[in-house]
């Protein structure tokens, strides 16, 4: 299957070892079965004798090829995780984290494993007032986060990348980073009229509109959602994959412009991508573009799914377009 490329799975010796580091010696493992889905890191729920379960990530070894802003994705789930204390956002609780490589040469981490469907491959067997319900959950988890602040006024992904004080920094120093993995790719190329530094440039004056850095998941939808029935009514148990989260633009979030949820999200929500400025939508022209160019390297390179990138590199052209259509305005609200 294309989404095992990035990753390498470990014997059960190894499994225990790691366990053990992280729980205690005296833990005694019962069993430990691979976790399907996922991109990134290789995941083993691990059950224990005295009935309790973890689940164990292990990030993909050194040699295989990540995107530059797919470094140390891990690193920043921790960090995240650690801000997510005390809000009522239901989340893994992490239980242990060695970046070390001194057990085995790649990062890992040790959460909680929570009971729970992956809301998209359930979603099938949902009536729609259960689905209904269900996105209701998710925009208002949504809303939640992203009133959450950074109380230390940066912008960008967390540490070990740069600490931004601007957020036209941050995308200035994303929109290099899409740039230069698309100057070492075999076939995806942009006109030299829709330069992205040059555009992002441009849009300095809109970007830093934005002047609250505030929590974004970076990939919050359906597939990283687990929903479970409590009392005849399924409900949202975990919010999972923290490790694109970043502060910045909540419009960064692509489940705002990339999908058109339920209408329940948008009500939870409080308010729907039509009704914005035109300062914020040329912002999400920008992030559109910028996640379609990121997708269609993912299916290139992860996946090698050619057809798909190409499509999905259209997709950021005909943005683009439209994005250099707007520049000519100076009236922006």
């Amino acid at each position: 299957m294309a989404h095992k490329i990035l990753k390498a799975a470990i014997n059960y010796k190894t499994i225990e070892l790691l366990t053990r580091k992280g729980l205690g010696s005296g833990v005694k493992i019962t069993r430990a079965n691979p976790i399907r889905g996922g991109l990134f890191n290789t995941s083993y729920k691990v059950e224990m004798a005295d009935e309790r379960a973890v689940v164990l990530r292990i990030a993909p070894p050194r040699d295989k090829k990540l995107l530059s802003v797919e470094k140390q994705l891990l690193k920043r789930e921790v960090y995240v995780n650690k801000c997510l204390k005390g809000t009522e956002i239901p989340v893994p609780k992490l239980l242990f984290s060695d970046f070390s490589r001194k057990m085995i040469d790649r990062d890992y981490i040790i959460s909680e494993f929570v009971e729970g469907y992956s809301a998209f491959y359930h979603q099938k067997y949902l009536a729609k007032q259960e689905m209904d319900h269900i996105y209701r959950e998710l925009g208002d988890y949504a809303r939640r986060i992203h009133s959450l602040e950074n109380k230390e006024q940066w912008f960008g992904y967390p540490p070990p990348f740069a600490r931004d004080k601007k957020w036209s920094d941050f995308i200035a120093q994303y929109v290099r980073s899409l740039e230069e993995d698309l100057n070492r790719h075999p076939y995806l190329s942009l006109p030299k009229e829709y330069s992205l530094s040059d555009i992002t440039k441009k849009l300095v004056p809109q970007l830093d509109k934005v002047k609250t850095p505030r929590l974004i998941h970076g990939d919050l939808w359906l597939r990283n959602i687990l929903i479970r029935k409590e009392h005849g009514c399924y409900k949202i148990s975990a919010i999972l994959d923290w490790d694109r989260a970043l502060w910045g633009d909540p419009y960064f979030e692509w489940i705002l412009y990339g999908t058109d949820p339920n209408p329940s999200f948008w009500k939870a929500y409080g308010k729907t991508m039509p009704a914005i400025s035109e300062a914020a939508y040329v912002r999400v022209l920008l992030y559109k573009s910028c996640g379609a160019i990121q997708a269609a390297l993912e299916d290139s390179i992860h996946f090698g799914l050619k057809k798909n990138s190409l499509t999905m590199f259209g997709y950021a052209l005909k943005d683009l377009r439209e994005l250099s259509k707007n520049l000519i305005r100076t009236d922006y609200r």
